[in-house]
């Protein structure tokens, strides 16, 4: 009997949202918390139970049984948690921003959990690491975003804060899509922006392998919302021309599988480049209006503006914290 890699002692939860606990194994499983006691039968070696929803507090024990063994997941605080996910700028580190190590908090009510790149084994933060509690010796390894969008929200909102972070650098949407979708929306070679074929990308830029890999091992966890983080990497003109509908299909399935039909997303729109910009406008822009017009149509998704308060003379502007009150903003508004 095992849990899904997610749970672990000092795990997040969300609050005012259902608690899916899932993982593999056989028989009937019993899974307690917070005084109530759920039992579910494994089909096909996966097993799923649900809680209702309840508001934030903690800490709390999570208890999983199959009769034969007992696991039990201690300081599960029921708060914020998001899913920080895209591209290198949704990955880059706090070390690698222009955030005085100051500013690195030791916070154990600000937590963080990685999901593993199966391609990387030498990433600094390890999903068998589990849920971290954020010190200032290692936040500086953790997404710069991530780590300080949970600072601006705990400030505001205090209780506990978590996030996940699901990323890969110079990941091309088609990657995170679901198969059926990732093969509908593909365009032929000659139309696809250079990330597509560059060696060191090849592998993690085919069709559906983030999603597979990483993606989908989180589902159906509940998150209070998602910041999205990602187009750099399908910057041709013809990419951009699907890349809102590309958008859509993408959330339409987070919000399917993470079982939340409302799940707020904050999507920053990519920040100007000059280089980029320089050779490839027509594409640079066309993500710009693509990620603006998705967001017009969608309720429960907000355009995060980065352009304005981001350097342009990069592609990994190391100004963030101007732009995570943006995008905690965005979340809790």
């Amino acid at each position: 009997m095992k849990l899904a890699p997610v749970f672990t002692d000092n795990a997040v939860f969300a609050e005012n949202k259902p608690v899916y606990v899932f993982g593999s194994g056989e028989g009937n499983i019993r899974v307690s918390f917070r005084g109530d006691t759920v039992s579910a039968e494994c089909k096909d070696g996966k097993w799923l139970v649900r809680f209702p929803a309840r508001e934030a507090g903690g800490p709390f024990a999570l208890t999983v049984t199959d009769g034969a063994e007992t696991v039990t997941l201690n300081n599960i605080y029921v708060g914020l948690v998001y899913l920080v996910a895209g591209q290198s700028n949704a990955e880059f580190r706090l070390e690698e921003s222009n955030t005085q190590e100051s500013e690195y908090v030791s916070d154990e009510m600000i937590r963080s959990f990685f999901v593993a790149r199966p391609w990387d084994a030498n990433d600094p933060v390890k999903m068998s690491d589990g849920w971290r509690k954020a010190h200032s010796a290692i936040v500086g390894k953790w997404s710069a975003l991530g780590y300080l969008v949970a600072r601006a929200v705990r400030k505001e909102k205090g209780g506990c804060v978590g996030f996940v972070s699901c990323f890969q650098g110079a990941s091309c949407i088609e990657s995170w899509l679901a198969p059926e979708d990732s093969t509908r929306f593909r365009l032929p070679d000659e139309e696809l922006y250079c990330d597509h074929f560059i060696p060191e990308f090849a592998y993690w830029n085919r069709n559906s392998v983030i999603y597979d890999s990483m993606l989908s091992a989180l589902f159906p966890f509940s998150f209070s919302g998602v910041v999205w983080y990602q187009g750099e990497s399908d910057a041709s003109p013809e990419e951009a021309a699907i890349y809102a509908s590309e958008l859509k299909s993408l959330f339409d399935t987070m919000r399917r599988s993470f079982r939340d039909k409302t799940l707020r997303v904050a999507l920053v729109q990519i920040a100007d480049c000059d280089d980029r910009i320089a050779v490839n406008g027509a594409g640079w822009r066309g993500i710009q209006r693509a990620q603006e017009l998705y967001c017009l149509r969608d309720a429960d998704a907000r355009l995060v503006v980065s352009r304005d308060i981001c350097e342009t003379d990069c592609i990994h502007p190391p100004t963030k914290t101007a732009l995570a009150l943006r995008i905690a903003d965005s979340l809790i508004r």
